[in-house]
């Protein structure tokens, strides 16, 4: 950087030279050599100037593309519609072309006016205006008479954005129409039909990843929880166990284990607006998200009885009744994790109307692990599981049939995570703690923290949604999560592996020291 600043003029220099003509002094056009050369493109490289003639010819295959003029003094913007492009969706032998002026397409950085024609003839092939538009990557706006698009990279950006960096729908337009034009003029405004379009690409993005475009039954046939990605490294029976695993012996059933975590997050709460009539959601129940219908009526005709806590140093259960419910619809979500790896469960996400209640949670955890396998031995992770676990097995029973299954209880056991333990009672700590769990290893339980930090990031703009917009929206965030966290995994068991290795040799060389020391100690006391 200090040898840099040495620069500075040199680097300002060349900005500014390219804000005037540069090496541009051809009056003839390069390509044609017979018109004046005075259009240059700002995205094609090497920025030559050419005639309108051949810059509309140049541009056939890239219709989106931001043209300047030079007057002979400046440039000035200008448009590939102005210079007379017109961009071809219909069949080559067309008789009737329906010639639409001012479509609006959404592109990467640009938001562009453009001339489209369409087939107007009767032989359209069966091709739809949306069809045409959505074969050249062009998402529509509406599948009636469609005048703005989105190109695919356009929504492809964004999607990676809000779920990368948590960028909001609005922030991200407003950032788009300030590109294109930074003097405050008045663009024209698409902001409505963005909101639309992107919440059918992040469902449609969720439905071709999860395999149905190829299943026969089509998009209704999509199960509960069929379009979550599931963790790869937990035990999952006729997946990634052997045959034979159920028949392992009592000291090898730990190899087995699956850690479960549960958890309830406030911040992700949604305002008393719109309702499930006008805001319905496209695929609640289809990924991450709980099925609506079934768990609205039993939260409806669930006891909503006062939660009582007999553990005198646990201060969550004072959350339970009331979390700052006036004014919300929902004042957070309860969700369900795998404690090893951190991968939200199908189905393992479920609103909250009144602080973090039973009744929801009961829920929650039964729609969860209803596609487990009833006979693997599971660890249950939750930070009030002494007070939870409580007349659980009684309350399952109640259940709806739909969500009702029954815990073996010998395979089952309940723990506390281990930094949330120490705000618990010493009679708790002896009974939940991790550290007297056969093959809990170094799992904490903590790891349903991770995913709350991470969407802790969209709960401004999802506290303003209605009610299936805001779930789609988190679904799409979830997916990505686990997405990452399934791309990384290998990466992550190579690293815990090379750990523990390493930590043996260490307790095994501190093991034989001691016991080395204890023989020695023996033997002059004898």
């Amino acid at each position: 950087m200090h040898e840099w600043r040495d620069l500075r003029d040199e680097y300002l220099c060349e900005l500014l030279r390219l804000e005037g003509a540069a090496d541009a002094d051809l009056v003839r056009c390069p390509s044609c050599n017979q018109a004046e050369a005075t259009f240059r493109c700002k995205q094609c490289f090497g920025g030559q100037m050419y005639c309108g003639d051949c810059t509309v010819k140049m541009h056939t295959k890239n219709p989106l593309h931001i043209i300047d003029e030079w007057n002979g003094e400046m440039f000035s913007r200008t448009s590939l519609q102005e210079l007379g492009l017109r961009i071809w969706l219909c069949h080559d032998d067309c008789v009737a072309p329906a010639v639409v002026e001012n479509f609006v397409s959404l592109d990467i950085a640009y938001i562009h006016e453009i001339s489209v024609v369409f087939c107007g003839c009767e032989r359209r092939h069966g091709t739809e205006r949306r069809t045409a538009l959505l074969r050249k990557q062009w998402y529509p706006a509406t599948h009636h008479t469609p005048r703005t698009a989105a190109t695919f990279n356009f929504l492809n950006f964004f999607i990676i954005q809000t779920h990368q960096a948590k960028t909001t729908m609005y922030d991200f337009y407003t950032a788009t129409a300030r590109s294109t034009c930074g003097t405050g003029k008045k663009l024209s405004n698409r902001y409505p039909e963005f909101l639309h379009m992107a919440r059918q690409w992040r469902h449609l993005q969720l439905l071709k990843r999860g395999g149905r475009g190829h299943d026969p039954s089509g998009v209704n046939g999509t199960k509960p929880g069929a379009l979550a990605i599931e963790c790869p490294a937990c035990s999952r029976p006729d997946v990634n166990l052997l045959e034979g695993w159920e028949n392992a012996s009592a000291e090898d059933r730990f190899l087995y284990l699956l850690f479960i975590a549960l958890d309830a997050c406030f911040r992700l709460k949604r305002r008393l607006v719109s309702s499930e009539l006008r805001d319905p959601g496209l695929g609640t129940g289809w990924a991450y998200f709980v099925e609506q219908e079934p768990y609205r009526d039993w939260i409806t005709s669930a006891d909503a009885g006062k939660q009582m806590s007999t553990c005198s140093g646990l201060a969550a259960l004072d959350y339970a009744n009331t979390k700052f419910s006036r004014g919300y619809s929902t004042t957070g979500v309860g969700m369900g994790v795998c404690a090893r790896h951190e991968f939200v469960q199908p189905t393992g996400m479920g609103d909250l109307q009144k602080g973090e209640r039973y009744s929801n949670m009961d829920w929650i955890f039964s729609t969860m692990m209803r596609w487990k396998h009833p006979r693997l031995p599971k660890a249950i992770s939750y930070d009030i599981i002494c007070q939870w676990f409580k007349m659980l097995f009684e309350r399952l029973l109640k259940m709806p049939a739909v969500v009702r299954f029954t815990i073996v209880t010998v395979l089952y056991r309940f723990v506390i995570p281990k930094m949330h333990i120490h705000s618990h009672t010493l009679a708790c700590q002896l009974v939940f703690s991790l550290n007297f769990l056969l093959g809990a290893g170094q799992t904490d339980g903590e790891g349903i923290e991770r995913p709350w930090a991470n969407l802790g990031g969209v709960a401004t703009s999802t506290r303003e949604m209605g009610p299936g917009s805001r779930r789609d929206t988190l679904d799409s965030h979830l997916s990505y999560w686990n997405w990452s966290k399934l791309i990384t995994i290998a990466d992550l068991l190579r690293r815990r592996l090379d750990k523990a290795r390493i930590e043996q040799r260490e307790r095994e060389e501190a093991f034989t020291a001691f016991c080395t020391e204890q023989g020695s100690v023996s033997r002059i006391g004898a």
